[in-house]
């Protein structure tokens, strides 16, 4: 599953601070984002994705699923430690 923003970065080949610096987002900001932190991708941060060529809309689908996506890893990853200590 793919991060639009973590793709976006990775394509130009930038340190995620350069990217913040470079488009004028706050590294907080950014880092809530890349963590799924943020509920949508921020205004900057999808703008600046669309200054490379992104779809706004196609980009906030794919983050909305790559959270949903990531919280469900999260939840298999607490059964699992959950699940090892019942066995010892």
């Amino acid at each position: 599953m793919n991060h639009p923003v973590k793709e976006c970065i990775s394509m130009l080949g930038v340190s995620q601070v350069s990217f913040a610096v470079l488009h004028d987002i706050s590294f907080q900001r950014l880092k809530a984002c890349l963590y799924g932190h943020t509920p949508a991708i921020p205004p900057r941060i999808v703008n600046a994705l669309v200054q490379h060529g992104y779809d706004e809309q196609e980009a906030q689908k794919q983050y909305q699923q790559w959270r949903k996506w990531k919280a469900e890893q999260e939840l298999l990853a607490a059964a699992r430690k959950g699940g090892g200590e019942d066995n010892e």
